[in-house]
Protein backbone atom coordinates (compact mmCIF):
# COMPACT_ATOMS: atom_id res chain seq x y z
CA UNK A 1 0.00 0.00 0.00
CA UNK A 2 2.50 2.34 1.04
CA UNK A 3 4.38 1.54 -2.85
CA UNK A 4 0.97 2.41 -4.16
CA UNK A 5 0.90 5.77 -2.34
CA UNK A 6 4.09 6.95 -3.18
CA UNK A 7 4.06 6.34 -6.47
CA UNK A 8 0.76 7.87 -6.87
CA UNK A 9 2.15 10.91 -5.38
CA UNK A 10 5.05 11.04 -7.62
CA UNK A 11 3.05 11.10 -10.94
CA UNK A 12 1.17 13.59 -9.26
CA UNK A 13 4.04 15.71 -8.79
CA UNK A 14 5.46 14.87 -12.50
CA UNK A 15 1.90 16.55 -13.37
CA UNK A 16 2.44 19.51 -11.32
CA UNK A 17 5.51 20.12 -12.41
CA UNK A 18 4.55 21.03 -15.60
CA UNK A 19 2.70 24.17 -14.49
CA UNK A 20 4.93 25.13 -12.06
CA UNK A 21 7.72 26.31 -13.87
CA UNK A 22 9.96 28.73 -12.27
CA UNK A 23 11.80 29.85 -15.36
CA UNK A 24 8.76 30.34 -17.95
CA UNK A 25 6.75 33.27 -17.05
CA UNK A 26 3.97 34.45 -19.00
CA UNK A 27 4.02 37.32 -20.96
CA UNK A 28 1.49 39.70 -19.06
CA UNK A 29 2.99 38.61 -15.68
CA UNK A 30 6.96 38.70 -16.54
CA UNK A 31 7.56 42.16 -15.44
CA UNK A 32 5.66 42.02 -11.88
CA UNK A 33 8.01 38.85 -11.73
CA UNK A 34 10.51 40.45 -12.16
CA UNK A 35 9.93 42.65 -9.51
CA UNK A 36 9.51 40.22 -7.15
CA UNK A 37 12.58 38.15 -8.06
CA UNK A 38 12.59 35.17 -10.31
CA UNK A 39 15.31 32.00 -9.52
CA UNK A 40 16.83 29.02 -11.60
CA UNK A 41 18.52 25.83 -10.41
CA UNK A 42 20.08 23.74 -13.51
CA UNK A 43 22.89 23.49 -15.81
CA UNK A 44 22.19 20.93 -18.23
CA UNK A 45 20.55 22.99 -20.84
CA UNK A 46 21.78 22.65 -24.02
CA UNK A 47 22.86 26.25 -25.65
CA UNK A 48 22.23 26.78 -29.40
CA UNK A 49 23.64 29.88 -30.83
CA UNK A 50 22.70 31.35 -34.49
CA UNK A 51 25.34 33.48 -35.81
CA UNK A 52 22.66 35.72 -38.30
CA UNK A 53 21.81 38.83 -40.17
CA UNK A 54 18.94 40.99 -41.05
CA UNK A 55 20.64 40.79 -44.81
CA UNK A 56 20.53 37.13 -44.54
CA UNK A 57 17.85 35.44 -46.75
CA UNK A 58 18.62 32.04 -45.29
CA UNK A 59 18.44 33.13 -42.45
CA UNK A 60 14.92 34.74 -42.25
CA UNK A 61 13.48 31.23 -44.36
CA UNK A 62 15.08 29.06 -41.31
CA UNK A 63 14.56 31.42 -38.17
CA UNK A 64 10.74 30.52 -37.67
CA UNK A 65 11.65 26.56 -38.30
CA UNK A 66 14.82 26.68 -35.63
CA UNK A 67 12.05 28.51 -32.78
CA UNK A 68 9.59 25.61 -32.82
CA UNK A 69 12.55 23.34 -33.03
CA UNK A 70 13.90 24.90 -30.14
CA UNK A 71 10.55 24.96 -28.31
CA UNK A 72 9.81 21.37 -29.00
CA UNK A 73 12.83 20.59 -26.94
CA UNK A 74 11.55 22.58 -24.41
CA UNK A 75 14.30 24.24 -21.53
CA UNK A 76 16.54 21.63 -22.44
CA UNK A 77 17.72 23.58 -25.12
CA UNK A 78 18.23 27.77 -25.08
CA UNK A 79 18.05 29.78 -28.74
CA UNK A 80 20.50 32.41 -28.67
CA UNK A 81 20.81 34.77 -31.69
CA UNK A 82 23.75 36.98 -32.49
CA UNK A 83 23.99 39.54 -35.06
CA UNK A 84 27.23 41.12 -36.39
CA UNK A 85 28.52 44.47 -35.48
CA UNK A 86 29.07 45.24 -39.36
CA UNK A 87 27.58 48.39 -40.19
CA UNK A 88 24.93 46.93 -41.98
CA UNK A 89 22.84 44.85 -39.42
CA UNK A 90 21.44 47.55 -37.36
CA UNK A 91 20.82 44.86 -34.66
CA UNK A 92 24.48 44.18 -34.19
CA UNK A 93 26.39 45.43 -30.97
CA UNK A 94 29.05 45.65 -28.57
CA UNK A 95 27.58 42.28 -26.56
CA UNK A 96 27.18 40.80 -30.21
CA UNK A 97 30.92 41.47 -31.37
CA UNK A 98 32.61 40.44 -28.20
CA UNK A 99 30.17 37.14 -28.30
CA UNK A 100 31.51 36.60 -32.10
CA UNK A 101 35.13 37.09 -31.48
CA UNK A 102 35.33 34.46 -28.53
CA UNK A 103 33.36 32.17 -30.51
CA UNK A 104 34.79 32.10 -34.08
CA UNK A 105 38.40 33.21 -33.04
CA UNK A 106 38.61 36.63 -34.93
CA UNK A 107 38.23 34.03 -38.02
CA UNK A 108 35.45 34.83 -40.60
CA UNK A 109 32.39 32.59 -40.91
CA UNK A 110 28.95 32.88 -42.84
CA UNK A 111 25.41 33.18 -42.32
CA UNK A 112 23.52 31.54 -40.80
CA UNK A 113 26.20 29.28 -39.06
CA UNK A 114 24.93 27.05 -35.80
CA UNK A 115 26.99 26.60 -32.50
CA UNK A 116 25.80 23.98 -29.78
CA UNK A 117 27.44 24.21 -26.57
CA UNK A 118 30.15 26.57 -27.98
CA UNK A 119 31.14 24.18 -30.81
CA UNK A 120 30.33 24.61 -34.44
CA UNK A 121 27.43 22.39 -36.02
CA UNK A 122 26.67 24.20 -39.34
CA UNK A 123 28.04 26.59 -41.67
CA UNK A 124 25.49 27.57 -44.15
CA UNK A 125 22.62 26.14 -45.63
CA UNK A 126 21.07 23.25 -43.51
CA UNK A 127 18.25 21.23 -42.85
CA UNK A 128 16.38 21.61 -39.27
CA UNK A 129 16.42 17.59 -38.98
CA UNK A 130 20.11 18.06 -39.21
CA UNK A 131 20.12 20.68 -36.68
CA UNK A 132 17.83 18.54 -34.72
CA UNK A 133 20.34 15.30 -34.73
CA UNK A 134 22.89 17.32 -33.76
CA UNK A 135 20.73 18.74 -30.53
CA UNK A 136 19.83 14.83 -29.72
CA UNK A 137 23.46 13.66 -30.63
CA UNK A 138 24.36 16.21 -27.81
CA UNK A 139 22.00 15.89 -25.37
CA UNK A 140 22.88 12.16 -25.04
CA UNK A 141 26.20 12.77 -24.19
CA UNK A 142 25.80 15.86 -21.61
CA UNK A 143 26.54 13.85 -18.44
CA UNK A 144 28.77 16.29 -16.52
CA UNK A 145 27.76 19.73 -16.61
CA UNK A 146 28.03 22.55 -14.26
CA UNK A 147 25.36 23.10 -11.74
CA UNK A 148 24.63 26.57 -11.53
CA UNK A 149 22.05 28.91 -9.74
CA UNK A 150 20.78 31.95 -11.22
CA UNK A 151 18.47 34.80 -9.84
CA UNK A 152 17.17 38.10 -11.45
CA UNK A 153 14.97 40.93 -9.59
CA UNK A 154 14.77 44.37 -10.49
CA UNK A 155 14.94 46.98 -8.62
CA UNK A 156 13.76 50.99 -9.70
CA UNK A 157 16.15 50.67 -12.82
CA UNK A 158 18.48 48.47 -11.87
CA UNK A 159 18.81 44.31 -12.54
CA UNK A 160 20.19 42.70 -10.27
CA UNK A 161 21.46 38.97 -10.62
CA UNK A 162 22.80 36.65 -8.45
CA UNK A 163 25.54 33.46 -9.60
CA UNK A 164 26.41 30.59 -7.73
CA UNK A 165 28.56 27.64 -8.67
CA UNK A 166 31.00 25.34 -7.68
CA UNK A 167 33.82 26.97 -5.71
CA UNK A 168 36.18 24.68 -7.74
CA UNK A 169 34.96 26.10 -11.41
CA UNK A 170 37.29 27.09 -13.30
CA UNK A 171 37.28 29.33 -16.52
CA UNK A 172 34.39 32.08 -17.31
CA UNK A 173 30.92 33.14 -16.30
CA UNK A 174 28.57 35.17 -18.50
CA UNK A 175 25.41 36.43 -17.72
CA UNK A 176 23.55 38.02 -20.90
CA UNK A 177 20.21 39.38 -21.74
CA UNK A 178 18.31 38.62 -25.19
CA UNK A 179 15.44 40.27 -26.67
CA UNK A 180 12.18 39.36 -28.30
CA UNK A 181 10.14 40.90 -30.95
CA UNK A 182 12.99 43.52 -31.73
CA UNK A 183 12.07 45.75 -35.40
CA UNK A 184 14.95 46.22 -37.63
CA UNK A 185 15.02 49.45 -39.43
CA UNK A 186 16.18 48.29 -42.72
CA UNK A 187 15.74 44.54 -42.86
CA UNK A 188 16.69 42.65 -46.38
CA UNK A 189 15.91 39.20 -45.49
CA UNK A 190 12.17 39.64 -45.11
CA UNK A 191 11.44 39.79 -41.44
CA UNK A 192 10.56 42.80 -39.51
CA UNK A 193 11.13 41.78 -36.46
CA UNK A 194 13.23 39.31 -34.49
CA UNK A 195 13.79 37.17 -31.58
CA UNK A 196 16.91 35.87 -29.21
CA UNK A 197 18.62 38.46 -30.27
CA UNK A 198 21.72 39.07 -27.66
CA UNK A 199 21.36 42.57 -26.56
CA UNK A 200 23.64 42.36 -23.56
CA UNK A 201 26.82 40.38 -22.23
CA UNK A 202 28.66 40.23 -18.91
CA UNK A 203 32.12 37.62 -18.95
CA UNK A 204 33.82 37.03 -15.25
CA UNK A 205 36.96 35.16 -14.85
CA UNK A 206 36.20 32.95 -12.62
CA UNK A 207 39.82 32.27 -11.65
CA UNK A 208 41.33 35.88 -11.32
CA UNK A 209 37.78 37.11 -10.72
CA UNK A 210 38.18 39.98 -13.31
CA UNK A 211 35.88 41.40 -15.91
CA UNK A 212 36.28 40.12 -19.20
CA UNK A 213 33.78 41.88 -20.65
CA UNK A 214 30.77 44.23 -20.21
CA UNK A 215 29.78 47.73 -20.63
CA UNK A 216 29.52 50.83 -17.89
CA UNK A 217 26.23 49.99 -17.15
CA UNK A 218 27.65 46.19 -15.76
CA UNK A 219 29.01 45.96 -12.10
CA UNK A 220 30.23 43.28 -10.57
CA UNK A 221 32.09 41.08 -7.23
CA UNK A 222 32.62 38.30 -6.35
CA UNK A 223 32.76 35.96 -2.99
CA UNK A 224 33.83 32.56 -2.48
CA UNK A 225 32.71 30.37 0.10
CA UNK A 226 34.48 26.89 0.93
CA UNK A 227 31.32 25.44 -1.67
CA UNK A 228 30.36 27.93 -3.56
CA UNK A 229 31.64 31.46 -5.73
CA UNK A 230 28.98 33.68 -5.61
CA UNK A 231 29.05 36.53 -8.26
CA UNK A 232 26.61 39.34 -7.90
CA UNK A 233 25.88 41.42 -11.26
CA UNK A 234 24.21 44.65 -11.78
CA UNK A 235 22.95 46.22 -14.68
CA UNK A 236 21.77 49.36 -15.47
CA UNK A 237 18.58 49.19 -17.70
CA UNK A 238 18.69 50.55 -20.96
CA UNK A 239 16.17 52.71 -22.61
CA UNK A 240 15.91 50.61 -25.50
CA UNK A 241 15.53 47.44 -24.11
CA UNK A 242 11.82 46.28 -23.18
CA UNK A 243 11.62 44.47 -19.99
CA UNK A 244 8.68 42.86 -21.45
CA UNK A 245 10.40 41.03 -24.39
CA UNK A 246 13.72 40.17 -22.75
CA UNK A 247 14.88 36.78 -21.48
CA UNK A 248 18.50 36.02 -19.60
CA UNK A 249 20.89 33.45 -20.01
CA UNK A 250 24.07 32.36 -17.98
CA UNK A 251 26.69 30.12 -18.93
CA UNK A 252 29.87 28.48 -17.50
CA UNK A 253 32.20 28.08 -20.09
CA UNK A 254 36.03 26.99 -20.49
CA UNK A 255 38.56 28.88 -23.38
CA UNK A 256 41.53 27.59 -24.39
CA UNK A 257 43.62 26.80 -27.44
CA UNK A 258 40.25 24.36 -28.79
CA UNK A 259 38.05 26.75 -28.56
CA UNK A 260 35.15 27.17 -26.63
CA UNK A 261 33.42 24.55 -24.42
CA UNK A 262 29.50 25.45 -22.84
CA UNK A 263 30.00 23.51 -19.37
CA UNK A 264 26.43 24.57 -17.90
CA UNK A 265 23.99 26.92 -19.14
CA UNK A 266 20.49 27.96 -17.46
CA UNK A 267 17.55 30.45 -18.66
CA UNK A 268 14.98 32.84 -17.38
CA UNK A 269 13.10 33.71 -20.00
CA UNK A 270 8.86 34.58 -20.77
CA UNK A 271 6.26 33.30 -23.21
CA UNK A 272 3.50 34.46 -24.37
CA UNK A 273 0.63 32.28 -23.27
CA UNK A 274 0.57 29.91 -19.89
CA UNK A 275 0.54 26.63 -21.45
CA UNK A 276 1.08 25.67 -24.96
CA UNK A 277 -0.93 22.65 -26.45
CA UNK A 278 2.32 20.59 -25.61
CA UNK A 279 2.03 21.33 -21.61
CA UNK A 280 -1.86 20.42 -21.83
CA UNK A 281 -0.74 17.37 -23.59
CA UNK A 282 1.70 16.62 -21.13
CA UNK A 283 -0.47 17.55 -18.11
CA UNK A 284 -3.13 15.10 -19.22
CA UNK A 285 -0.67 12.07 -19.94
CA UNK A 286 0.71 12.32 -16.46
CA UNK A 287 -3.11 12.41 -14.99
CA UNK A 288 -3.56 9.34 -16.72
CA UNK A 289 -0.36 8.03 -15.96
CA UNK A 290 -0.80 8.50 -12.02
CA UNK A 291 -4.17 6.99 -12.38
CA UNK A 292 -2.73 3.97 -14.57
CA UNK A 293 -0.41 3.73 -11.89
CA UNK A 294 -3.13 3.58 -8.91
CA UNK A 295 -5.08 1.23 -10.72
CA UNK A 296 -2.21 -1.36 -11.98
CA UNK A 297 -0.89 -1.48 -7.95
CA UNK A 298 -4.66 -1.79 -7.35
CA UNK A 299 -5.20 -4.75 -9.42
CA UNK A 300 -1.74 -6.13 -8.04
CA UNK A 301 -2.76 -5.63 -4.72
CA UNK A 302 -6.03 -7.31 -5.03
CA UNK A 303 -4.48 -10.25 -6.50
CA UNK A 304 -1.77 -10.68 -4.14
CA UNK A 305 -4.59 -10.70 -0.93
CA UNK A 306 -6.57 -13.52 -3.27
CA UNK A 307 -2.99 -15.50 -3.20
CA UNK A 308 -2.70 -15.45 0.76
CA UNK A 309 -5.97 -15.89 0.90
CA UNK A 310 -5.88 -19.31 -1.20
CA UNK A 311 -2.77 -20.38 0.76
Amino acid sequence: MKLKFNLGIFSILIAISFILNGTIVNDENFEQRLAKGIEITGGSSILLEEYTATWCQICADIDEDVKELTKSHDERVVLLRIHPADGVDDLGNYASATRISLLFNESSKGTPTFLIDGNIAFEGLTTISQLNSMILQTQSKKFNFSEMYMSVIRVNETLIFEIEINNNSKGRINIMIFENKVTSNDPDGNLEKFDNVLREIISVNLSDEELISGGSEWGFEINKTEQKIKILATYNINGNINLKNVGFISTHEINDEYGTSVKGTVQISHIENSYDDKSYHLLIFSIFLGVGIFASFGKFNNRENMIQENE
